[in-house]
């Protein structure tokens, strides 16, 4: 019972931590630093390949709760796969909360999912995918968004018609791989499933660039 007691206030953390950065006011900051920061996170995009994962960290108290739910690596509370679409760089994420009232799968520009204002630090990262392998991730991401998957409150790694972040960029990345990471799916301890470090901590996984973004 205590377990249970505990593993429902870590769901109820988690939730919130995944709207973290887009339920806070956006912070001020001067038109200079603003530049600066988007200049910073527009050099990204010559480091692009589609299916690279883009992680980012909330400024928040709430992003500060997420990242405590990770299992080793506390750099990141969100994540999402980069797609190169009419020569523009779009991340399709699973995301809860006020702004996000459909709860629908989200596809944003780059710029918009890694804002400054709201955000301190970016991580890219790639996983070792084939050419195919590629494109078959942007098959099954492309069937998540127009099926309008819809955001996991319950954060319930067993149900597939629902997916909080982590999961999502997780099961998508699995199914181009046939189900070859499916040993990577903790269910000893919790939480189960997989959290934001196992994707970017993942033996196949390296990264590309990180931004600290500071003021």
């Amino acid at each position: 019972m205590k377990r249970t007691y505990y593993f429902f206030l870590f769901l109820l953390f988690l939730y919130w931590s995944c709207t973290s950065a887009d339920s806070t006011p956006k912070k001020t900051i001067s038109a200079a630093d603003l530049t600066t920061a988007y200049k910073a996170i527009d050099s990204l995009k010559q480091f692009i390949n589609n299916g690279d994962i883009i992680f980012r960290n909330g400024r928040d108290e709430i992003s500060q709760a997420a990242r405590s739910m990770n299992r080793k690596d506390t750099s990141f509370s969100h994540c999402g796969i980069v797609f190169i679409e009419k020569d523009s760089a779009f991340v399709y994420h699973a995301l809860g909360g006020i702004y996000n009232p459909g709860q629908k799968l989200r596809r944003d520009l780059l710029d918009s999912f890694c804002t400054p204002a709201e955000n301190n630090a970016i991580g890219l990262y790639r996983h070792s995918l084939q050419k195919e392998q590629i494109e078959k991730l942007k098959l099954v991401v492309t069937n998540y968004y127009k099926g309008g998957l819809k955001f996991d409150m319950y954060f319930n790694y067993f149900s597939d018609d629902v997916m909080y972040c982590s999961e999502f960029v997780f099961k998508s990345i699995n199914q181009s791989l046939n189900g070859a990471y499916n040993k990577y799916v903790r269910l000893d301890t919790l939480p189960y499933g997989v959290t934001t470090d196992d994707i970017f901590l993942n033996e196949n996984c390296r990264l590309i660039k990180r931004l600290q973004i500071d003021w």
